[in-house]
Protein backbone atom coordinates (compact mmCIF):
# COMPACT_ATOMS: atom_id res chain seq x y z
CA UNK A 1 0.00 0.00 0.00
CA UNK A 2 1.29 3.75 -0.37
CA UNK A 3 3.28 4.97 2.26
CA UNK A 4 1.07 7.09 3.77
CA UNK A 5 -2.22 6.63 5.38
CA UNK A 6 -3.99 9.69 5.03
CA UNK A 7 -6.80 9.62 7.91
CA UNK A 8 -3.87 8.93 10.12
CA UNK A 9 -1.87 12.04 9.62
CA UNK A 10 -4.06 13.96 11.55
CA UNK A 11 -3.17 11.73 14.36
CA UNK A 12 0.07 11.19 13.93
CA UNK A 13 1.47 14.31 15.78
CA UNK A 14 0.21 13.48 19.38
CA UNK A 15 1.74 10.19 19.16
CA UNK A 16 5.14 9.56 20.95
CA UNK A 17 8.29 8.56 18.76
CA UNK A 18 8.11 5.51 20.15
CA UNK A 19 5.70 4.08 18.58
CA UNK A 20 7.11 4.16 15.30
CA UNK A 21 10.57 2.76 13.96
CA UNK A 22 12.77 4.80 12.23
CA UNK A 23 12.59 6.76 9.03
CA UNK A 24 16.00 6.11 6.88
CA UNK A 25 17.86 3.36 5.02
CA UNK A 26 20.75 5.31 4.88
CA UNK A 27 24.09 4.06 3.37
CA UNK A 28 27.04 5.72 3.70
CA UNK A 29 30.75 6.01 1.71
CA UNK A 30 33.71 8.03 2.96
CA UNK A 31 36.18 9.19 -0.50
CA UNK A 32 39.53 10.29 -0.25
CA UNK A 33 40.33 9.13 3.20
CA UNK A 34 44.08 8.08 1.98
CA UNK A 35 44.70 11.33 1.13
CA UNK A 36 44.71 12.51 5.19
CA UNK A 37 48.01 12.26 6.96
CA UNK A 38 47.77 9.43 10.25
CA UNK A 39 46.87 9.35 12.96
CA UNK A 40 43.56 11.51 11.47
CA UNK A 41 43.56 8.89 8.52
CA UNK A 42 43.22 6.10 11.17
CA UNK A 43 41.34 7.70 13.55
CA UNK A 44 38.26 7.85 10.00
CA UNK A 45 38.13 4.14 9.66
CA UNK A 46 35.23 3.38 11.08
CA UNK A 47 33.70 7.00 10.38
CA UNK A 48 31.35 5.65 7.54
CA UNK A 49 29.87 3.09 9.96
CA UNK A 50 29.29 5.68 12.42
CA UNK A 51 27.23 7.33 10.21
CA UNK A 52 25.34 4.80 9.10
CA UNK A 53 24.56 3.87 12.68
CA UNK A 54 23.14 6.92 13.59
CA UNK A 55 20.93 7.75 10.54
CA UNK A 56 19.74 4.28 10.57
CA UNK A 57 19.03 3.46 14.24
CA UNK A 58 18.16 7.68 15.08
CA UNK A 59 13.90 8.14 14.92
CA UNK A 60 13.82 11.63 13.92
CA UNK A 61 10.48 12.46 13.28
CA UNK A 62 7.03 11.22 14.94
CA UNK A 63 6.36 10.89 11.08
CA UNK A 64 4.28 7.19 10.10
CA UNK A 65 5.83 5.85 6.90
CA UNK A 66 3.48 2.67 7.39
CA UNK A 67 6.27 0.35 7.85
CA UNK A 68 8.19 1.46 4.91
CA UNK A 69 11.65 2.93 5.18
CA UNK A 70 13.46 5.80 2.70
CA UNK A 71 16.06 4.56 0.56
CA UNK A 72 19.17 7.24 1.19
CA UNK A 73 22.84 7.65 0.27
CA UNK A 74 25.11 10.18 1.96
CA UNK A 75 28.75 10.20 -0.01
CA UNK A 76 31.53 12.21 1.96
CA UNK A 77 34.29 13.62 0.18
CA UNK A 78 36.96 14.23 2.91
CA UNK A 79 38.73 17.62 1.82
CA UNK A 80 41.32 18.45 4.91
CA UNK A 81 41.74 16.81 8.65
CA UNK A 82 43.96 18.39 11.63
CA UNK A 83 45.61 17.46 14.24
CA UNK A 84 42.83 18.46 16.58
CA UNK A 85 40.43 15.70 14.65
CA UNK A 86 39.12 18.50 12.94
CA UNK A 87 37.73 17.82 9.78
CA UNK A 88 36.63 19.38 6.21
CA UNK A 89 33.95 17.57 3.99
CA UNK A 90 31.87 18.34 0.88
CA UNK A 91 29.07 15.78 0.61
CA UNK A 92 26.15 14.18 -2.00
CA UNK A 93 23.01 13.38 -0.33
CA UNK A 94 20.65 12.30 -2.62
CA UNK A 95 17.10 10.00 -1.86
CA UNK A 96 14.62 8.44 -3.82
CA UNK A 97 11.45 6.72 -3.17
CA UNK A 98 9.65 3.73 -4.98
CA UNK A 99 6.87 4.27 -8.14
CA UNK A 100 3.60 2.95 -7.26
CA UNK A 101 1.23 1.43 -9.77
CA UNK A 102 -2.05 1.64 -8.29
CA UNK A 103 -1.69 1.14 -4.17
CA UNK A 104 1.04 -1.13 -5.15
CA UNK A 105 4.76 -0.88 -5.74
CA UNK A 106 6.03 -1.00 -8.92
CA UNK A 107 10.16 -1.96 -9.58
CA UNK A 108 10.71 1.42 -10.28
CA UNK A 109 12.22 4.30 -8.54
CA UNK A 110 11.95 7.85 -9.14
CA UNK A 111 14.87 10.58 -7.39
CA UNK A 112 13.68 13.17 -5.01
CA UNK A 113 17.02 14.89 -3.59
CA UNK A 114 20.06 15.42 -4.86
CA UNK A 115 22.47 17.68 -3.16
CA UNK A 116 25.90 18.62 -3.40
CA UNK A 117 27.04 20.48 -0.25
CA UNK A 118 30.74 21.50 0.14
CA UNK A 119 30.44 22.96 3.33
CA UNK A 120 30.89 20.59 6.45
CA UNK A 121 33.10 21.33 9.23
CA UNK A 122 33.13 18.78 12.24
CA UNK A 123 35.17 17.08 14.81
CA UNK A 124 35.76 13.23 14.70
CA UNK A 125 36.90 10.74 17.03
CA UNK A 126 37.10 6.88 17.21
CA UNK A 127 34.01 5.64 18.79
CA UNK A 128 32.45 8.88 19.46
CA UNK A 129 29.33 8.52 20.96
CA UNK A 130 26.68 10.20 18.64
CA UNK A 131 23.57 12.27 20.32
CA UNK A 132 20.42 13.58 18.56
CA UNK A 133 19.86 16.44 20.44
CA UNK A 134 17.65 18.64 19.11
CA UNK A 135 18.17 21.89 21.09
CA UNK A 136 22.06 21.73 21.34
CA UNK A 137 23.88 22.02 18.01
CA UNK A 138 27.03 19.50 17.18
CA UNK A 139 28.45 20.37 14.02
CA UNK A 140 28.67 16.68 13.49
CA UNK A 141 25.18 14.89 14.23
CA UNK A 142 23.42 18.65 13.66
CA UNK A 143 24.54 18.37 9.56
CA UNK A 144 23.14 14.73 9.55
CA UNK A 145 20.15 16.26 11.49
CA UNK A 146 19.80 18.54 9.12
CA UNK A 147 19.58 16.28 6.03
CA UNK A 148 17.41 13.39 7.54
CA UNK A 149 14.12 16.05 7.99
CA UNK A 150 14.96 17.80 4.23
CA UNK A 151 14.65 13.52 3.17
CA UNK A 152 11.89 12.44 5.31
CA UNK A 153 9.96 15.85 4.77
CA UNK A 154 10.72 16.04 0.72
CA UNK A 155 9.47 12.16 1.04
CA UNK A 156 6.05 12.64 2.93
CA UNK A 157 5.33 15.79 0.24
CA UNK A 158 5.55 13.44 -2.45
CA UNK A 159 2.39 11.61 -0.92
CA UNK A 160 0.29 14.70 0.20
CA UNK A 161 0.66 18.35 -0.24
CA UNK A 162 2.57 19.99 2.23
CA UNK A 163 3.14 17.46 4.49
CA UNK A 164 6.99 17.68 5.53
CA UNK A 165 5.76 21.02 7.17
CA UNK A 166 6.89 19.75 10.83
CA UNK A 167 10.50 18.61 9.11
CA UNK A 168 11.23 21.42 7.50
CA UNK A 169 10.61 23.18 10.30
CA UNK A 170 12.89 20.94 12.44
CA UNK A 171 15.71 21.61 9.19
CA UNK A 172 15.21 25.52 9.87
CA UNK A 173 15.29 25.19 13.39
CA UNK A 174 18.93 24.00 13.33
CA UNK A 175 19.58 26.43 10.83
CA UNK A 176 18.71 28.96 13.31
CA UNK A 177 20.97 27.30 16.29
CA UNK A 178 23.65 26.70 14.69
CA UNK A 179 23.71 29.90 13.00
CA UNK A 180 23.91 31.12 16.48
CA UNK A 181 26.53 29.11 17.39
CA UNK A 182 30.74 29.08 16.95
CA UNK A 183 30.48 27.20 13.95
CA UNK A 184 27.94 29.38 12.70
CA UNK A 185 29.89 30.01 9.25
CA UNK A 186 28.57 27.11 7.01
CA UNK A 187 24.89 27.99 8.23
CA UNK A 188 24.53 31.20 7.19
CA UNK A 189 22.66 33.27 4.63
CA UNK A 190 25.01 32.95 1.20
CA UNK A 191 24.72 33.84 -2.31
CA UNK A 192 26.12 30.66 -3.16
CA UNK A 193 23.50 28.70 -5.83
CA UNK A 194 22.79 25.92 -2.85
CA UNK A 195 23.31 26.51 1.27
CA UNK A 196 21.29 24.98 4.19
CA UNK A 197 20.04 28.71 5.14
CA UNK A 198 18.88 29.10 1.85
CA UNK A 199 16.95 25.89 1.43
CA UNK A 200 15.29 25.45 4.58
CA UNK A 201 14.19 29.16 4.52
CA UNK A 202 12.46 28.63 1.33
CA UNK A 203 10.74 25.29 2.40
CA UNK A 204 9.02 27.60 5.21
CA UNK A 205 7.98 30.62 3.13
CA UNK A 206 4.42 30.85 1.95
CA UNK A 207 5.88 31.90 -0.99
CA UNK A 208 6.81 28.73 -2.15
CA UNK A 209 3.53 26.86 -1.06
CA UNK A 210 2.63 26.44 -4.35
CA UNK A 211 5.96 24.98 -5.57
CA UNK A 212 5.34 22.32 -2.44
CA UNK A 213 2.05 21.47 -4.36
CA UNK A 214 3.69 21.30 -7.78
CA UNK A 215 6.06 19.07 -6.25
CA UNK A 216 3.32 16.83 -5.33
CA UNK A 217 1.42 17.00 -7.91
CA UNK A 218 4.27 15.92 -10.10
CA UNK A 219 4.63 12.81 -8.37
CA UNK A 220 1.29 11.64 -6.99
CA UNK A 221 -0.49 12.80 -9.65
CA UNK A 222 2.29 12.70 -12.70
CA UNK A 223 5.50 9.36 -11.75
CA UNK A 224 3.14 7.37 -10.02
CA UNK A 225 0.06 7.63 -13.27
CA UNK A 226 2.80 6.86 -16.02
CA UNK A 227 2.27 3.11 -16.25
CA UNK A 228 -1.41 2.99 -15.74
CA UNK A 229 -2.65 6.36 -17.61
CA UNK A 230 0.42 7.56 -19.11
CA UNK A 231 -0.98 10.54 -21.41
CA UNK A 232 -2.78 12.16 -18.30
CA UNK A 233 0.21 11.59 -16.10
CA UNK A 234 2.70 13.53 -18.57
CA UNK A 235 -0.25 16.17 -19.00
CA UNK A 236 -0.03 16.36 -14.97
CA UNK A 237 3.62 16.39 -15.10
CA UNK A 238 3.83 19.28 -17.88
CA UNK A 239 1.25 21.30 -15.80
CA UNK A 240 3.53 20.70 -12.76
CA UNK A 241 6.30 21.56 -14.42
CA UNK A 242 4.56 25.07 -15.85
CA UNK A 243 3.57 26.14 -12.62
CA UNK A 244 7.06 25.32 -10.81
CA UNK A 245 8.34 27.46 -14.29
CA UNK A 246 5.25 30.24 -13.28
CA UNK A 247 7.00 30.63 -9.86
CA UNK A 248 10.63 31.04 -11.36
CA UNK A 249 9.37 34.30 -13.48
CA UNK A 250 7.74 35.62 -10.22
CA UNK A 251 10.57 34.94 -7.39
CA UNK A 252 13.29 35.13 -9.56
CA UNK A 253 15.82 32.52 -11.40
CA UNK A 254 17.51 31.92 -8.08
CA UNK A 255 15.31 29.79 -5.96
CA UNK A 256 17.23 26.95 -4.22
CA UNK A 257 14.19 24.56 -3.97
CA UNK A 258 14.05 25.05 -7.44
CA UNK A 259 17.39 24.52 -8.37
CA UNK A 260 17.51 21.54 -6.21
CA UNK A 261 14.29 20.38 -8.13
CA UNK A 262 15.70 20.20 -11.21
CA UNK A 263 18.96 19.07 -9.92
CA UNK A 264 17.43 15.82 -9.05
CA UNK A 265 14.93 15.57 -12.06
CA UNK A 266 15.96 16.75 -15.16
CA UNK A 267 17.17 13.52 -16.61
CA UNK A 268 13.75 11.82 -15.27
CA UNK A 269 11.77 15.01 -17.20
CA UNK A 270 13.72 14.31 -19.85
CA UNK A 271 12.68 10.86 -20.17
CA UNK A 272 9.20 10.73 -19.18
CA UNK A 273 7.93 13.09 -22.40
CA UNK A 274 9.70 10.46 -24.62
CA UNK A 275 6.58 9.29 -26.57
CA UNK A 276 4.96 12.83 -25.87
CA UNK A 277 2.48 14.08 -28.97
CA UNK A 278 3.66 17.38 -29.17
CA UNK A 279 7.52 17.12 -30.20
CA UNK A 280 8.33 20.77 -29.21
CA UNK A 281 7.78 19.59 -25.22
CA UNK A 282 12.09 19.70 -25.19
CA UNK A 283 12.54 22.64 -26.40
CA UNK A 284 9.88 24.20 -23.74
CA UNK A 285 11.52 21.86 -20.69
CA UNK A 286 14.68 23.63 -22.02
CA UNK A 287 13.24 27.39 -21.20
CA UNK A 288 12.14 25.71 -17.71
CA UNK A 289 15.20 24.53 -17.29
CA UNK A 290 18.37 26.09 -18.60
CA UNK A 291 20.92 24.90 -16.38
CA UNK A 292 19.72 21.39 -17.87
CA UNK A 293 19.30 22.41 -21.32
CA UNK A 294 21.85 20.16 -22.65
CA UNK A 295 19.67 17.08 -21.35
CA UNK A 296 16.90 18.19 -22.91
CA UNK A 297 18.30 18.81 -26.76
CA UNK A 298 20.25 15.31 -25.82
CA UNK A 299 16.97 13.44 -25.37
CA UNK A 300 15.42 15.09 -27.95
CA UNK A 301 18.47 14.81 -30.97
CA UNK A 302 17.51 10.79 -30.42
CA UNK A 303 13.83 10.65 -30.75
Amino acid sequence: MKRIFFLALALISILPASLFSQELNCKVAVNNIESIQSPQRDYLRNFANDVERYMNSTRFTNEDLDGEKIDCNIEITIISGSSSNRYKAKTFIASQRPVYIGDDLSDRTTPILRINDDSWDFTYMPNQRMNHDEMIFDPLTGFLDFYAYLIIGYDLETYLPMSGNNCFQKAINVVRIAANSSESNDWKQSSASYSKFGISDELNNMKYDSFRSSFNNYHFDGIDLLTSEQIKAQDNILNALESINEIQVRQGRGSVVIKQFFDAKSREIAEVFRNYPDRGIYDKLSTFDEEHRRIYQEVKDKL
